[in-house]
């Protein structure tokens, strides 16, 4: 159905309400001898008779606008003048009826199930001709989604209407030209751009709500919508009128009965009369048999189809892959959601246009059924928008990331969060027209969807303020880019590897979890980005790494000590291919404990990596702390022992460790007189050995010192406490 019918609306129908009550009380038409006409007695008198539209005085100019129209269409019905917009409309609403029997008499005889070509170039003919007659209506009362449909109804309903009055008035009709218009003008106190046609509601007027430069005729708003009103009230009359000149008295029953826009499929017309009888038999809410069945057909396959593609739909948001193969597949995935939503879209436009347009419903119905269907249409076409644009950024992220040459997840990541949100926010512009596009079909004006608009944008003045404020935020973060998905980084008291920048929040994943972090916080807070070590393009992105082992709390490290920690732990660091360009001191700030301290930058990609490159690299070197300790110890011996006994004990150390394999004597030394001994601080190297054979020579060594000593006569005193009593 190429032209459009809508039924009323709630502003239509309080019109026709007034124009039914309109009618009803004007006494101008012949007719049965009701109440009304009893009143147009008393008002013009019993003996007061019908004038024939043959004797109304624009009858000569109908006669001529109707020949012009069938020989050399105007292609315009809209005039200057009351007059030419209302007879023009009835000259070609005539003419179409008349046309319309006459094409289908002519060829329904043709050969097929279809109209032939011959056929279908008169209906078109036809068609533009009564397209150009519904345009003269100003449906601006109907919603923008049925608007179409009603107007082709009430173009024929006010022909009808029109067929009554001109062919049952019991006055003259004057219809003013442009010339006679300016002439009324003139006699009013004040100009008006429209006329009434005697003894009726109907309206014409150049003044449009929706086009105030028009300075053509049409028929009011008022009118349109009070036209089903008028004709429900005069079919009955309007079927007892007979076969009289420009009269078409059967016209809004086949249309209203049959199929098509208006004319019926030559199938149908071919089925034998009693069978069409059957089919157009009104069953609900003045709706054929034939309509319904076929109605309910096509929304039950409709729904059949939503149901199963919706199914597979929500099953590839349950199937999400978070390993690498998954995170490169995410494009297909978001293409497959959007061509799962595609088919939804389209056939749901399909069964509309075929309940609208193919199956012709009218009136209520077609109200109903045309905006439930305007309804679904643009929330799928809403879904459709955003699964696009997800779509759209997926394989753009993607094909960046491919042109580059690399092949990393964390870059993936990093160039879509980048492109995401600028897709989703177009998406969301778009998704916001197609929602403005659907309160428009629905019938609000668009000053009053704007005047709506209000409401949401104070909501977010006055509560979504934080929402405002992460949203500036992660702008801010996208632009001036402090932190980038995939990177190892400290935002306030968390620590993690960043897996989205989102346009409310980030995120991080922390040793326990992931932590969501709102914008506006992590641009407030101190961020200590520890993974901005590329120097190379290109190359794998580097995370920081610092560790800071506490040493000997009660027995501080002695300088010697000290520097055999820094050259063992700079010499295994060196040695780890994981630690790159590693930095190690020991602090000695005043007041604060020793520590060994490890700068370097490491290659992680999860949370598992990075622990246990943590663990092994404080195991080992809390091993080195162990080993310095040891290898640095004091032997205490008597105040008894002889100057030759102390002379002696160097050599017999020196002695010991050459017989201990790994290890050198670098000093032993008589470094202190004690209360109650002569402290020899001795100081060894170690190197090549594990650590569990560092300590088992650690303990040979101890044996055989104590041994040698015992033999050597050298006493190793006991800590004495002396009691002084008073």
């Amino acid at each position: 159905m190429t032209g459009v019918r809508r039924s009323k609306w709630i502003v239509a129908f309080l019109a026709g309400l007034l124009s039914a009550c309109l009618l009803s009380g004007l006494p101008l038409w012949a007719g049965p001898q009701t109440g009304n006409h009893q009143l147009l007695d008393q008002r013009y008198g019993s003996a007061q008779t019908v004038i024939p539209l043959e004797d109304q005085p624009f009858y000569t100019d109908l006669e001529r606008r109707a020949d012009l129209w069938r020989h050399t269409p105007l292609g315009q019905v809209v005039g200057d003048s009351p007059q030419a917009t209302l007879l023009n409309f009835y000259a070609v609403m005539a003419d179409v009826g008349q046309l319309i029997e006459d094409v289908e008499a002519s060829h329904l005889n043709d050969r097929g199930l279809f109209w032939n070509r011959q056929a279908r170039a008169e209906m078109e003919e036809v068609e533009v001709r009564f397209d150009a007659a519904v345009a003269s209506l100003d449906g601006s009362l109907f919603p923008l989604g049925v608007r179409p449909y009603l107007k082709d109804e009430a173009a024929i309903q006010l022909k009808h209407v029109l067929d009554f009055i001109f062919n049952s008035s019991r006055q003259v009709i004057t219809i003013p030209d442009a010339a006679a218009m300016k002439a009324l003008n003139d006699e009013r106190s004040k100009d008006t751009q429209s006329w009434t046609l005697p003894g009726s509601s109907i309206v014409l007027t150049s003044q449009l709500a929706e086009d105030a430069a028009n300075s053509n005729f049409y028929f009011s708003a008022a009118t349109v919508a009070s036209a089903s009103a008028m004709y429900a009230q005069l079919s009955r009359q309007v079927a007892d009128l007979g076969d009289q000149t420009f009269v078409t008295r059967n016209f809004y029953d086949d249309f209203i009965h049959t199929p098509g826009r208006l004319f019926p499929p030559k199938w149908y017309l071919n089925f034998p009369a009693g069978l069409r009888a059957g089919l157009e038999t009104e069953v609900l809410f003045g709706q054929t048999l034939f309509r319904l069945v076929l109605s309910v057909l096509a929304i039950g396959l409709l729904l059949v189809l939503l149901s199963l593609l919706f199914r597979q739909l929500i099953r590839s948001f349950r199937t999400i892959s978070t390993d690498a193969a998954g995170v490169w597949m995410r494009d297909s995935l978001a293409w497959k959601r959007f061509v799962l939503v595609l088919p939804m879209v389209i056939a749901t436009k399909a069964v509309e246009l075929l309940v609208d347009d193919y199956l012709n419903y009218t009136g209520l119905p077609l109200v109903v059924l045309t905006l439930l269907f305007e309804v679904a249409y643009f929330s799928l076409g809403v879904l459709l928008v955003f699964l696009f644009f997800e779509a759209l950024g997926r394989s753009v992220s993607e094909g960046l990331v491919r042109l580059s040459g690399s092949h990393d997840v964390w870059r993936l990541s990093r160039t879509s969060n980048r492109v995401m949100p600028t897709c989703r926010i177009v998406s969301g512009v778009v998704a916001v027209a197609l929602i403005y596009k659907l309160l428009l079909q629905l019938g609000l004006s668009p000053t009053l969807v704007l005047a709506l608009s209000t409401v949401p944008g104070l909501a977010i003045g006055l509560g979504a303020s934080k929402l405002l404020s992460n949203l500036f935020a992660g702008l801010s973060l996208q632009t001036d880019r402090p932190l980038r998905v995939g990177e190892f980084c400290e935002i306030g008291d968390q620590q993690g590897f960043l897996t989205k920048i989102g346009l409310r929040s980030v995120e991080l994943e922390t040793v326990t979890g992931r932590v969501t972090i709102p914008n506006a916080v992590a641009e407030d807070c101190i961020v200590n980005n520890l993974s901005r070590h590329v120097t190379v393009a290109g190359s794998p992105q580097l995370q920081g790494l610092e560790l800071n082992l506490e040493l000997d709390a009660e027995s501080p490290f002695s300088p010697d000590q000290i520097a055999d920690l820094l050259a063992l732990a700079r010499r295994y660091a060196e040695g780890r291919p994981d630690l790159i360009n590693p930095c190690l001191t020991v602090e000695l700030e005043p007041g604060s404990p020793q520590r060994l301290r490890c700068i370097g930058l490491i290659h992680v990609v999860n949370w598992r990596d990075y622990i246990d490159l943590q663990e092994s690299l404080t195991l080992a070197f809390n091993q080195l702390i162990y080993r310095v300790d040891l290898s640095h110890f004091v032997l205490s011996v008597s105040y008894d022992t002889t100057d030759q006994q102390l002379a002696s004990i160097p050599g017999l150390v020196r002695g010991i460790i050459d017989r201990t394999a790994g290890f050198e004597l670098k000093a032993c030394r008589l470094l202190a007189i004690a209360e109650f001994s002569y402290d020899f601080k001795c100081h060894l190297v170690s190197e090549g050995l594990t650590f569990t054979a560092f300590k088992d020579s650690i303990d040979w060594i101890n044996r055989e010192l104590l041994r040698e000593l015992a033999a050597a006569e050298i006493v190793i005193p006991f800590p004495t406490a002396i009691e002084i009593k008073g």
